[in-house]
């Protein structure tokens, strides 16, 4: 049985309308409806992630590295971009391979020579190599609306070029104060701040800094824990238990107060102390001498519980310098983790601790610190710092940082009308599943009481979609406003998208034209750029023989004009995106209008009048079929339409000015310079 509702369904989705035709199979319709929706449910994807790192995968395990597998849990796929380039930008497949479930390490092209993203300022050939790459791997998973999260400025540049993308700056440290800073620190971090989206800090003096330098306010989002790596001893220990241990993992650079370290060493003969981590140019010789003092190179983040749970005290003994006061260390989170006694030099960002941690000022202070903390016995207090640590764990900072991104992807309800003319129907609704993308969107389809099957074929397309799709079925044609206004009421996003069903939408068109309002307020009504219409939207990309043509040549057209944006007198309907804001005080379509025709320049108007602006993204093109429809009726019928629409128009507003097109495609398209062209 379910195999012949299944051979029911395919045909009815290939066009076959014949099981519906005679009302009395309608209760077959419903069967096949509720089989589709069972066997059949597509939903929205996850926004996916890119990281742009400081560091790469493979190096010291850090916040970028836990982050993206936090992502990955959620369901989000990650790809990690490497600081190692691959070759010229003749390589057409990415270099990629999987480290984790739904994580990604890839290898860009760089241009050919061997980029330092430390201490190069790409050129504009290796910035187009390494777009070029995003982009491959974009085509290569069918990636659509990402977050990038960029961790160093040297990327900026190719960030930048990216459309369906949200930007966050992770700053979590001061990298001008680094040893190895160069330009791309020093020149590029006031483009990195000036891009973002959105600025994320792992401490509240380089939030200050942010603020100070670039007058950029950002969210605090701390580091964190793994909680289950580091609570637990391990089955075995890395030292043997042999007499009681002072410890310190991490990177050893001229930020580690080693001198300190001795003195400590010094002072307290009968302890060993223990130093885990690779020397990053530090003068160890002090450290060296000491017998009770072993140094050991870095080990893998695997393999840190097996020192951890051998120290009875571990150390933060950094220098204080711009570099120790702007960081949140993540080694204190890991041995709070196991909840071991800390003892550390006094920094503002981890005064908060002062409950948890000894604090030292001064050599003495500092091993005075140690000596209380080799001898604690309060089996409350380890449990306090465990617990505050599974508190601040990796997966809350990821909620955090989650709930900072949410406003970014508000919910977008795109309304689509038709009236019969399911082959246009059904190219629009594939291109919007295809090229949009976008993860918190609502599909809301009004069928004007079509005769041609659209409306069971409309109900079997939104069984499938059930998370995202609402199908509504009017009895008759009710007219371009009036079934436009059921299916807005009947919307719910924040944003809501009038769209023809003879339109064929490009990659990431959405999330592109919601960029254009965050980015000005004042921006009440936002159509793209296409190819017919009849007034200054029109553009030539290029001739075209089908949509594949047309997306190459769109895109190459809406990168020249990234963030650009023309002011518009009116837009027309065939596809333009409000604020629900913005509807809600200008108000419905004007139904007086009838079945169409200056409706949108009435609307445009109205917004104008409220104080909004009116603009159409020369970054976003969408392909229009054109007047599907409306343009299908008798030439006699359209102009008494138009005729009557016009004098009802000029009795609201005055007399209509008729639409005047660009200067550089007037001759090629050929314009008849009035109303009746669209």
């Amino acid at each position: 049985m379910q195999s012949l509702f299944a051979r029911a369904a395919y045909k009815i989705v290939r066009g076959t309308t014949c099981y519906l035709r005679k009302p009395a199979e309608s209760s077959l319709l419903r069967i096949l409806t509720d089989f589709v929706a069972r066997v059949a449910p597509k939903g929205l994807k996850p926004y996916d992630v890119f990281v742009f790192p400081v560091i790469d995968w493979d190096y010291r395990f850090q916040r970028p590295q836990h982050l993206s597998l936090e992502f990955a849990r959620r369901g989000h796929r990650v790809f990690y971009f490497s600081t190692r380039f691959a070759g010229d930008f003749c390589l057409r497949e990415p270099m990629v391979r999987t480290v984790q479930a739904n994580v990604f390490v890839i290898e860009l092209p760089g241009g050919g020579g061997a980029l330092d993203i430390y201490q190069d300022l790409p050129n504009d050939y290796e910035i187009t190599c390494l777009e070029f790459g995003v982009r491959a791997v974009k085509e290569k998973f069918g990636i659509g609306a990402t977050i990038s999260i960029v961790d160093y400025p040297f990327w900026a540049p190719v960030v930048r070029r990216l459309n369906n993308n949200i930007v966050l700056y992770d700053c979590m440290d001061d990298y001008s104060s680094f040893r190895n800073a160069g330009p791309p620190v020093r020149q590029m971090e006031s483009e990195m701040v000036e891009i973002a989206d959105l600025v994320v800090c792992s401490s509240v003096r380089l939030q200050e800094r942010l603020r100070q330098r670039f007058g950029r306010d950002s969210v605090l989002i701390r580091n964190g824990v793994e909680p289950k790596d580091f609570s637990n001893p391990p089955a075995r220990l890395a030292i043997e238990p042999n007499g009681r241990t002072v410890g310190y993992y991490g990177a050893i650079t001229d930020c580690t107060d080693v001198e300190l370290i001795a003195y400590a060493a010094r002072c307290l003969p009968e302890n060993r102390f223990i130093l885990v981590g690779a020397n990053d140019g530090a003068d160890l010789s002090c450290l060296e001498r000491l017998p009770n003092v072993s140094l050991t190179d870095e080990v893998p983040y695997a393999r840190l519980p097996e020192y951890l749970h051998a120290f009875d005290v571990c150390l933060l003994p950094y220098r204080v310098c711009e570099h120790t006061v702007a960081a949140d260390p993540v080694k204190l989170w890991e041995y709070l983790g196991a909840g071991k006694p800390v003892v550390a030099v006094r920094l503002p960002e981890i005064e908060r601790l002062k409950d948890l941690i000894t604090m030292a000022e001064g050599p003495d202070e500092f091993v005075q610190g140690i000596r209380s903390s080799l001898n604690e016995t309060d089996p409350q207090l380890k449990a306090r710092r465990k617990a505050f640590a599974a508190g601040n764990s990796w997966s809350r900072r990821c909620d955090e940082m989650q709930q900072a991104i949410a406003p970014f992807f508000p919910k977008v309800s795109v309304v689509v009308l038709t009236h019969n003319q399911w082959k246009f129907t059904k190219a629009t609704l594939d291109s919007l599943e295809r090229f949009t993308g976008y993860p918190n969107l609502e599909v809301v389809i009004v069928d004007n009481g079509s005769t041609d099957g659209s409306p069971q074929l409309l109900m079997l397309w939104g069984a499938s979609r059930p998370s995202y799709a609402k199908i509504i079925l009017n009895q008759s044609n009710l007219g371009f406003p009036a079934g436009n206004n059921i299916g807005l009421k009947a919307a719910t996003g924040e944003y809501v998208v009038i769209l023809n069903n003879d339109v064929y939408v490009t990659e990431g068109w959405a999330g592109t034209l919601l960029a254009h309002f965050r980015a000005n307020p004042k921006l009440g009504l936002l159509g793209p750029v296409t190819n017919r219409t009849g007034n200054e939207s029109v553009v030539y990309i290029g001739d075209y023989s089908d949509m594949r043509q047309m997306a190459t040549l769109a895109s190459r057209y809406t990168r020249k004009h990234a963030g650009q944006q023309t002011a518009m007198r009116s837009l027309h309907f065939f596809c333009v995106m409000i604020p629900r804001r913005v509807w809600t005080e200008v108000g419905e379509l004007d139904e007086a209008f009838g079945v169409g025709l200056f409706e949108d320049d009435d609307y445009s108007v109205r917004v104008r009048s409220a104080g909004y602006e009116v603009a159409c993204a020369e970054d976003v093109f969408v392909h229009h079929h054109h007047s599907a429809s409306i343009g299908s009726l008798p030439a006699e019928a359209y102009k008494e339409i138009f005729a009557r629409n016009r004098r009802y128009y000029e009795s609201k507003w005055g007399a209509w000015v008729p639409p005047v097109f660009r200067k550089e495609v007037q001759e090629r398209l050929n314009p008849t310079g009035d109303q009746a062209s669209r």
